[in-house]
């Protein structure tokens, strides 16, 4: 088994696996793989019958949920990354393992985890849009209240608009300075950027007196799903990420029946923030490990 870096060309290769599973893992994205992929040190091995995906992160080498095609025995591949991971003398580690694929892993000789952490968010996208119902009353407070103290304008977000995406995320992260994972974010959203057509990707800004103050960056995951990828505003305008949050759902992807927006990271504030959303339901992911 050969693992390489991924490049851009890759990625038109993986995506027919992606085409040929339903994915609802975030951590699968061609996308989340192509910026996150310095930071994660994400390496794939490719061939036309499987792709595999390797990551070291903070001292831990995993592997991703493998993407093979209908020529391809689960049980047998998982045997040879087992092998790998002996070969290279690292601890067999997988991550992000969704729960079909949970029984291609013998009981006698892997453990699993559930991992409440990195488990996605998935939300119906009308009620990201609506917000119907006391239970989103309060989301439509703060909107309201906006509304009614900015004057402020939605639009799509063009090459133009870069630099004052960036302008936000770095004043967002200048309360959070030295933090490793912020500077980790700063490159992954730098790539997408950078790669925004090529990766195609959809954004949005929301403008408050012709300045940039919020942006949200997403793609599609699969048939049926939009994945946040990005969203970032200026605290400072009260009610502003609820705002950026409906208005790019509304204008950018109407047409998806759900919104992936990614884990809370165990964040006892984000988890929150995330929950007061009313996820449909969450996406399970769990980490397997060989051997007691």
């Amino acid at each position: 088994m050969i693992f390489r870096e991924v490049t851009l060309e890759d990625l038109q290769q993986y995506s027919t696996f992606i085409r040929n599973h339903y994915i609802e893992v975030s951590d699968l994205s061609p996308t989340s793989l192509y910026i996150w992929r310095n930071s994660y040190r994400v390496k794939m091995a490719l061939t036309p019958d499987y792709a595999v995906l390797l990551c070291s992160y903070r001292g831990a080498t995993y592997c991703l949920p493998p993407l093979f095609n209908d020529q391809i025995d689960l049980t047998t591949l998982i045997n040879k990354i087992t092998a790998f991971f002996h070969q290279i003398n690292k601890p067999v580690i997988f991550r992000a393992i969704p729960p079909a694929m949970l029984q291609s892993f013998p009981k006698d000789k892997y453990r699993i985890m559930a991992d409440r952490k990195i488990w996605d968010y998935l939300y119906r996208t009308q009620d990201l849009i609506e917000l119907r119902g006391r239970k989103y009353q309060q989301k439509r407070n703060h909107i309201n209240r906006f509304c009614q103290f900015y004057r402020f304008s939605y639009q799509s977000l063009s090459p133009q608009d870069h630099q004052g995406c960036l302008n936000v995320f770095n004043q967002w992260a200048a309360e959070r300075e030295g933090s490793q994972e912020v500077e980790e974010e700063r490159t992954a959203l730098t790539e997408a950027l950078h790669n925004f057509s090529t990766l195609h990707l959809k954004g949005g800004v929301l403008k408050v007196e012709g300045e940039i103050q919020a942006f949200s960056i997403g793609s599609k995951l699969n048939k049926d799903t939009a994945l946040i990828h990005f969203e970032k505003a200026n605290s400072e305008f009260s009610g502003i990420y609820s705002v950026i949050n409906q208005s790019f759902v509304a204008n950018e992807w109407s047409e998806t029946k759900y919104i992936n927006r990614e884990d809370d990271m165990g964040i006892p504030g984000l988890r929150q923030a995330k929950e007061r959303y009313y996820p449909r339901r969450m996406i399970e992911k769990y980490v397997v490990v060989e051997g007691y």
